[in-house]
């Protein structure tokens, strides 16, 4: 067995774990949110609410220590029900001056609670932030999303839309039918087909890593194939074929605002992309990608973390996939 063979899938198993770090910690905030905002009030609620009643009898409270800076009471004792039957363990909602006596008290999910609603409140009130806080994101992002593609709408309408070929999406983009049409996958490793391509590609100096993770992106076409790859360089990107042959190098060139030059492997122009005229007061709003001569090739509308791009004519094949590529990294791209 070669000495690849082992380190390939120790570099595999640490893109694997690199690449699920930030989902994990997501899914795990979502548990702990949906625990703090729904659970755990929802239990209290209807413990309190309907619970089975019950006598209590606290039998002995101990201090205990959750960590060095946080304690809490446990009470223990002893309930019995309407029918005679009984249990025991922890009762909430009771303290030391409770040992000895008799409580009423309402049995729940969680066991025997002898509190209301008033006294769960350092319970409920966690929920009731997180749950402001969250409606209030939301408000943030649902008008920032309506007013995005109000606006995208208007630019659209302004362009003819219907004139030439629409495209909307971003890492999936579908026609005006809502047919899928190209589908962009990521990778943190050179596909196969640009293994042979290293050398040209450093030598016309496109290809360089980025700081980011996934440094390259593949274009499937429905019917399983590959139409382009992506090499994502600082500043710009790379467009390759699917033999792994350079096709097309896109160079940030302004930084005031975002504007590219489109080149061809020679480093001839092939285009440009810049604002579209009329949006400099919303930057990022939309582009338009201009041939050599000066001719709009594409217009690129940006609808909130999703885009549409137009195609007024038919360009060049390369040109083309280059607008698709910066629609799928504008993100990246024009920050």
């Amino acid at each position: 067995m070669s000495v690849s063979g082992p380190r390939a899938r120790r570099t595999a198993a640490k893109d694997f774990f690199a690449a699920a770090a930030v989902p994990g910690a997501l899914v795990l905030a979502l548990l702990l949110s949906a625990w703090v905002m729904l659970v755990l009030p929802g239990v209290i609620v209807y413990t309190v609410t309907w619970g089975e009643r019950a006598e209590a009898t606290v039998q002995r409270c101990e201090q205990r220590e959750l960590r060095y800076d946080a304690r809490y009471l446990d009470c223990r004792g002893t309930w019995r029900f309407a029918d005679g039957s009984r249990g025991s363990g922890h009762v909430s909602g009771v303290g030391e001056a409770d040992i000895g006596h008799a409580v009423p008290v309402r049995v729940g999910p969680f066991g025997p609670y002898a509190g209301s609603l008033d006294r769960s409140r350092h319970a409920l009130l966690p929920g009731a932030l997180m749950w402001a806080v969250a409606l209030l994101v939301a408000g943030v992002v649902v008008f920032f999303l309506l007013k995005g593609r109000a606006r995208a709408r208007r630019l659209l309408a302004r362009l003819g839309e219907g004139a030439g070929t629409s495209l909307r999406g971003r890492r999936r983009w579908r026609d005006a039918r809502g047919r899928t049409v190209l589908r962009f996958r990521v990778s943190s490793r050179p596909p196969e087909a640009l293994a042979g391509a290293g050398d040209a590609a450093r030598d016309a100096d496109p290809v360089r890593r980025t700081g980011a993770r996934r440094a390259f992106a593949a274009a499937h076409v429905p019917a399983g194939g590959v139409a382009f790859f992506i090499a994502r360089r600082a500043g710009g990107f790379a467009v390759l074929d699917p033999g792994g042959r350079l096709t097309v190098v896109v160079r940030r060139v302004g930084h005031a605002e975002p504007r590219l030059r489109l080149l061809v492997p020679d480093g001839a122009p092939l285009g440009e992309i810049a604002p579209y005229p009329g949006t400099e007061d919303h930057p990022g709003a939309a582009f338009r990608v201009t041939t050599g001569t000066g001719e709009t090739a594409a217009v690129v509308v940006a609808e909130f973390l999703r885009w549409t791009v137009v195609f007024p004519g038919e360009p060049p094949e390369p040109l083309r996939h280059a607008v698709m590529a910066f629609a799928f990294d504008a993100l990246r791209l024009t920050r």
